[in-house]
Parts: C-alpha cells; sequence; structure tokens
C-alpha cells in the first residue's frame, strides 16, 4: 500500500441505523476528518464503493503505513 497514487477509501459515518456513506476520499483525507466524528472507511484493498469491508481509524492508519 506504499505505492506513489492515492488509495481511495469510501468513508461512512456510524449511526445507530448503520452506516451512512459520506464520500470517496484518499487516506489521508480519511484520516484528517476530526476525532468527533464517528466513522470507518473501506478496506484499502478493496474498491472503495464497492465494498462492504470496512475498517476503524486506527486500523485504516496501519495499513495506510504497511
Amino acid at each position: 500500500m506504499t505505492d506513489s497514487k492515492p488509495t481511495l477509501v469510501e468513508v461512512a459515518a456510524v449511526t445507530p441505523e448503520g452506516n451512512v456513506p459520506l464520500g470517496i476520499m484518499n487516506t489521508d483525507q480519511a484520516l484528517a476528518l476530526p476525532d468527533h466524528l464517528d466513522v470507518v472507511a473501506s478496506h484499502p484493498d478493496e474498491e472503495a464503493g464497492s465494498t462492504d469491508v470496512f475498517v476503524d481509524r486506527t486500523a485504516l492508519e496501519r495499513l495506510k503505513t504497511a
């Protein structure tokens, strides 16, 4: 995951009713979202917007640097 082009992920807000998609962004943008927002991101190895495999910020940060 250390290639030169940005990795895109789908970001979703976590709500009592389930995940609500917010949009597609690169991993840096997703990790820069305010901490008070309860969000998850699609797994970077999956296709953004087409997967239901999501990870939290901590996992996204680990995957980004892997």
